[in-house]
């Protein structure tokens, strides 16, 4: 059975899941997922007229991966290099505007 920890911050809610056990010889491999929905909801009831109407979305990440073997467990964390770097190059790009920006107001005057 998959086990969960919840964190709730209004209509946000992520839980880090524990996913079904894969056996590898010796080894067991155990999946961590977080898992983080959004959801809202509204109803109106009005004379004679109901309505209503929602949205959400969900996002799956993968935490990490649990490895049990009789030498113990271990936490073996997945790093997700391609949004690093795509984030590195956010920053960049932000600051290369931020400079022009600035040059270009310095040129003026």
């Amino acid at each position: 059975m998959n086990k969960q920890r919840v964190e709730r911050q209004g209509p946000l809610v992520t839980k880090i899941v524990e996913g079904e056990p894969i056996r590898v010889g010796a080894r067991e491999l155990v999946p961590l997922v977080r898992v983080t929905t959004y959801a809202r909801r509204r109803a109106h009831v009005g004379s004679g007229r109901l309505s209503g109407q929602g949205w959400g979305f969900v996002h799956l990440r993968p935490v990490a991966i649990v490895e049990r073997s009789v030498a113990g467990k271990r936490r073996l964390p997945i790093r997700d290099k391609t949004a690093q770097m795509i984030s590195g190059f956010v920053l960049a790009a932000i600051i290369i505007l931020l400079l022009l920006a600035l040059a270009a107001r310095m040129v003026r005057k």
